[in-house]
This record gives structure tokens, sequence and C-alpha cells, in this order.
């Protein structure tokens, strides 16, 4: 039997399980059940009707909504100048146009294209998914160095919500693997609780803080603080601030996610990984409308990446 060894102090085995963790295992689960159902139910391929309109109309993601407001093919009256305003109206004049296109990729297609590709894959490598061990489940995120500081490429929050870009969100109970490119050499990545002040460094859940090499690890829990800073002790202005949120909390951005997961097979064990691209969550409408939305739902937006075999990864270890 092959055990999880990660030096965070907690795998995620353990805990609290969090949504997007969650939907990793599901996945996972589908491929070794050859369940292609299952897989298909957690993408948002699966979505109803109202189910989108719902996500579309509620989306607390800047992004998002600034692409659908770039395509709406009228000008939008001179009164509306705020950006609430023109979502408003790209949403009521767009949003069956974005279902159009949703419903156009037909469940065999995705079948095709997206879960026979990670089997066929596996196949190269005559991997027996019965004995394959799931080993971890991260959200991916690259960082590198643009314009004198650190670039993480993500989804924004609602202008009126949070204005600073350079503002980073981290869910509590989730691990997250950030990779440094080439262009952050010798530029440390370091986490603390002052801005700009290495004397203050938080390592609690983490692995790697300021090694400027190798992966980031971090993992945060209940004592994690509510606020952190990320910045390069070397290089002024490099970094910005980090929201460390409970996955339910009411008043956070619906972001997108690469979800990485690793998993071992054969003897000796050797690594491999699968990229579930945009893992998102949202509200879903309640049957009962006095009542409030459902809990969130986390689903995958994109085609499911075989990655195949790499060299076990930072932090992570194997016991037979």
């Amino acid at each position: 039997m092959y055990v999880l060894v990660l030096s965070l102090g907690c795998s995620f085995l353990c805990g609290q399980v969090h949504p997007k963790e969650a939907l990793g295992r599901r996945i996972f689960e589908s491929f070794r059940t050859n369940d292609f159902n299952r897989f298909y139910q957690d993408s948002i391929f699966s979505l109803s009707e109202e189910e989108f309109k719902f996500f579309l109309q509620k989306v607390r993601n800047q992004n998002i909504r600034n692409g659908l407001i770039s395509i709406h093919p009228i000008p939008f009256p001179q009164s509306t100048d705020s950006s609430a305003g023109r979502w408003k109206i790209a949403f009521t004049h767009n949003w069956r146009k974005e279902w159009r296109h949703l419903s156009s990729f037909s469940k065999e297609l995705i079948r095709e294209q997206s879960f026979l590709t990670i089997l066929k894959g596996a196949k190269e490598y005559d991997i027996q998914w019965k004995t394959a061990k799931l080993i971890a489940i991260e959200i991916f995120l690259s960082v590198t160095w643009k314009n004198g500081r650190f670039f993480i490429e993500g989804d924004s929050d609602l202008e009126e919500k949070m204005p600073n870009p350079r503002t980073l969100v981290f869910d509590r109970n989730l691990n997250y693997r950030l990779r440094l490119d080439k262009r952050t050499y010798a530029k440390a990545f370091m986490l603390g609780t002052e801005p700009e002040n290495s004397d203050k460094t938080y390592n609690r859940g983490i692995i790697g803080n300021g090694s400027g090499q190798d992966d980031l690890l971090l993992r945060f829990d209940s004592l994690t603080p509510d606020q952190l800073f990320y910045f390069c002790p070397d290089e002024k202005g490099a970094g910005g601030e980090i929201e460390v949120l409970d996955y339910d909390h009411a008043d956070r951005p619906n972001t997108r996610n690469d979800l990485l997961l690793t998993f071992v097979y054969g003897s000796p064990p050797e690594a491999y990984q699968i990229l579930v691209p945009q893992v998102m969550t949202s509200l879903r409408p309640n049957p009962n409308p006095s009542a409030p939305p459902l809990p969130d739902l986390p689903f995958f937006c994109e085609r499911v990446q075989w990655l195949g075999q790499v060299v076990l990864p930072r932090g992570l270890g194997i016991v037979d």
C-alpha cells in the first residue's frame, strides 16, 4: 500500500474536505472505474439551461464579465458608466448565445476529446487503474516575473469589490502548488505577515518559502491569518496582499483554478499527472424561490489533459 508523505503536516486524506478536493477525487475515481457519466456530471457541460443562466448571472468574476461585455454588439447607453451596469445589459442580451455555444459540445464529443484521451494516455504506460493510487490534489499556479514584480495568472474579483489586481485569494484546507518559471531566477518568492519584511515570514503550512527555487507548496488552515503578504526581499514593490478565506465564505470571488492530480503506479512506483483546467464553483438555484441558493457546486470548464509520467514533485513522497 502507498501512503502520501507531505511535509505540510496534513495530507489531502485528512481533515475537512474542500469541494475542489472532493471534485479531484471523483474525477480520478471516474477513470479508475471507467465511469464516463460520473466524469461528465462534474463538468460545466452537464448544467441545465436554468443552472447555467443562474451561474453566469451571479458569477463574481470580472474577467468572465469583461469577456461578455466585450462582445456585446450594441453600444451601451451613455448613462451606463459602471461595469455592473454594462454587465447587466450584456448578460440580458447575450446569455442565451453563450448557452447555445455550450450546448454545441455534445456528450459524445466530451467523451472522445476529454475522457478517452486520459484512458488512452494511461494505456501507453500500461497503467492498471484499479491499482493506481492518487497521492495529491493541488491547485496549480504558474508564477512569472513581469514589469518588475511577481505575476500569477488568474481571475480578478469584481472591480467594486477588489480594485487591486495584485491581491491574491487562497482557500483554507486546499493544497496549492506555485511553480516559479525561469524569469523569476534569483528572485525569492516570500510570504509573511507584513509587507516587504523578511523578518516576518510565515511558514506554517508552507514548503519552500523564500527559497527562490523549485515549487512553493501551500496549505492554509484555521490557524492561518486572514491576511498575508507576498513579496521579494530584494525587489521592493514586487508583491501584494493575500486574502485567506474559508471555501464557504459568503463574500468571496468565483475564480477559475487548474487542478493538478498526481498518482502513482507500478513497482517501483512511478508518478503521473492529470491536469483539470478551469475548475470553478457556483451557487445553484433553489427550487424554492424563497429559500437561499444551494451550496456551491464545483465543476471543470475545459478539456482535461494527460500530462504523463513526471519526476515525483517536491513535497510528495511514497512509502511502500
